[in-house]
């Protein structure tokens, strides 16, 4: 895994060492001697991670770090603080100011690579989420994320797998009395997965070892590999105080780890990190869905567009040939819809245009396709449908249409009726395109013998 490393340290000697362990695996590393050096470099070169020493002269690092996760351009890049001071009270206050971990000097290279490869996939993820919701921006289909917004504490819930159940109290109190979270406490690893196949936390909080024998780190792979709970934060909780086990945590999917025994407070500034990182990732995602929705749906109707239509029905042609089985095309047009907008202003248009979108697929099964083309112009596609069963569903359709007027507001209502042209698609038929032509041929032959009725193209009559 290769990536760009920005090294932070006023110490050059200090710089170098890291530099070439960093080297030796391939990573890519941008040295700064200076907090104000750092911040220039990490907003010019946008590294991947950057390992951050806490004293410094003018700016330390915890400063830097404030900066940095302040900055929306930076804020989502991990930090690890490098420190020669082992003491908790540090690590809090690094961890307050979004760091995302804490390496002590003179640094174990077990714990650095675990913790480097850990981050950078991390960071992946969310220059992978960033770059969708930027490319939705500029198609205007979604609104930019600032993380910042991410800063205070947001509902969510916890599980704890502690296998010492006063333990799991005390915990779960810790955590009650500081954030707005919800806290579950469970003692085996298969409480854990019932518990979250039901509903899945936003993080979990796992000791190494749980009642029964059950081990932790097992857990936290079966977790990170199950999709249901592969977006929640993990922390593992290493009870053996070997460096190496926390390394393999992070190595089998642990988002974080701390070592027993522990201070309460630097719990919860870790959990609080994750929960705001979960936090961030879930709405980067929720953006992403949006965004890709509305790339496919009509806003007016909610029916499919015309470019998720063109796909789809490529997929249903393909469907066809592996089923033998025939499909119908229909094209729809609103009679006289123009003189509707005319009369009564385009609100009332777009109240029927809703309402003939609703009725359409109050009578169409889930499986059809029905699409808004542009303007007064449906589609709908019906696979494993023969052609007396598309007569019928032609025909009703065209009815449902006629027979009940529609509101325009104001209390008023208008009667409207539909133009619909069918074609018949075959598991020969390769050409979706010609199909729809077909159908649209169909659909003008209705508009010329008086509109309100359905027509057929010859290979279907």
């Amino acid at each position: 895994m290769s990536g760009r490393i920005l090294v932070v340290d006023d110490i050059a000697t200090n710089r170098l060492i890291l530099r070439a362990k960093l080297s030796a695996a391939y990573f890519d590393v941008l040295l700064a001697e200076s907090g104000e050096k750092a911040l220039e470099v990490a907003r010019a070169e946008l590294p991947d991670m950057i390992l951050l020493d806490v004293m410094m002269p003018g700016i330390d690092g915890y400063a830097v770090c404030r900066a940095l996760k302040a900055d929306p351009l930076t804020a989502h890049i991990p930090v690890v603080m490098v420190t020669a001071a082992n003491q908790q009270e540090e690590r809090i206050r690094g961890l307050d100011a979004g760091a995302d971990d804490f390496l002590n000097k003179p640094i174990n290279d077990i714990t650095l690579f675990a913790r480097v490869r850990n981050l950078m996939r991390v960071k992946m993820m969310f220059d992978e989420l960033k770059l969708r919701e930027a490319t939705s921006q500029e198609l205007g289909l979604g609104d930019f994320l600032d993380p910042a917004a991410f800063d205070t504490d947001q509902e969510g819930s916890v599980l704890l797998a502690i296998g010492d159940q006063a333990r799991g109290q005390h915990w779960k109190a810790c955590i009650a009395s500081r954030f707005p979270f919800t806290v579950g406490i469970v003692r085996r690893e298969q409480e854990v997965l019932e518990a979250a196949e039901r509903e899945p936390p936003d993080a979990f909080i796992i000791t190494q070892y749980l009642e029964g024998g059950d081990d932790g780190l097992r857990l936290v792979s079966t977790l990170r590999a199950n999709p249901r709970t592969r977006q929640s934060a993990i922390l593992l909780v290493v009870e053996d105080g070997k460096l190496e086990t926390a390394s393999k945590a992070l190595d089998l999917g642990a988002s974080d780890y701390i070592c027993a025994p522990f201070d309460a407070n630097e719990m919860a500034a870790r959990l609080r990190s994750q929960m705001r990182r979960k936090k961030y990732s879930d709405r980067l995602r929720s953006n992403v869905r949006d965004s890709l929705r509305m790339a496919v749906i009509d806003p007016l109707t909610g029916l499919y567009n015309r470019r998720y239509a063109m796909q789809h029905i490529n997929r249903i042609v393909e469907r066809a040939r592996e089923s033998g089985l025939p499909y119908a095309v229909m094209m729809m047009d609103l009679d006289r819809f123009k003189s509707v907008n005319d009369r009564f202003g385009h609100s009332a248009g777009d109240l029927v245009l809703k309402e003939f979108a609703r009725r359409l697929q109050e009578n169409l099964r889930g499986v059809d396709l029905v699409a808004r083309l542009g303007g007064e112009e449906f589609l709908v596609v019906m696979p494993d449908t023969p052609p007396r069963e598309a007569q019928i569903v032609a025909e009703r359709l065209r009815r449902t249409i006629d027979g009940r007027a529609f509101a325009v507001g104001d209390g008023r209502e208008i009667a409207v009726t539909v133009s619909v042209g069918v074609a018949l698609g075959t598991p020969q038929d390769g050409d979706p395109a010609a199909l729809i032509a077909h159908a649209d041929r169909a659909l003008y032959e209705s508009k010329a013998a008086g509109r309100n009725r359905v027509s057929y193209h010859a290979a279907a009559a």
